[in-house]
């Protein structure tokens, strides 16, 4: 790939104009998970446990027969395919950040059951909470750049 140096300069102040509300942002992240993310499992035809092993290797091809059918087994691909971005976007976060997106959103533990394995209060483990939400918004955004934007601008 090229680097223009014109677009460079326009990614790298990017960062500086940015004012994301961070709080608005994890409300985003949260709804994702809790009503987007059960449903691509469902299209995609998939258990709860994609994002613990998301390889797969069964994806089926577009037979040349049937609009309607073929419509379906493409929202099918884009469902797995998406699911994989959301592993990948998983993968690039602090590790601390992706223990407790999977704890929350995967494993459905409680925050005292988190709170116990991070070794922390309550009120931090809002704050890392917080946080690791932005940091999904952050990465999820370049994986899947299908995919709505996660972030809340203010």
């Amino acid at each position: 790939m090229k680097f223009d140096m014109e677009t460079a300069e326009d990614f790298a102040n990017w960062f500086e104009g940015v004012d994301v509300d961070l709080v608005e942002t994890s409300a985003k992240v949260r709804k994702f998970f809790k009503q987007d993310y059960p449903k691509l499992l469902r299209v995609a035809g998939v258990g709860d446990s994609f994002i613990k092993a998301p390889v797969m290797s069964d994806e089926p091809k577009a037979p040349s027969f049937g609009n309607q059918l073929e419509e379906r087994i493409v929202k099918q691909v884009y469902a797995k395919e998406t699911l994989e971005r959301v592993g990948k976007a998983l993968d690039a976060l602090r590790d601390e950040s992706k223990q407790i997106l999977i704890a929350v959103y995967v494993d459905d533990l409680s925050a005292w059951e988190i709170c116990e394995r991070l070794g922390c209060e309550k009120a931090q483990y809002h704050i890392k909470k917080r946080k690791a939400e932005n940091e999904f918004a952050d990465s999820f955004e370049t994986c899947c750049p299908w995919w709505k934007d996660l972030h809340k601008y203010k």
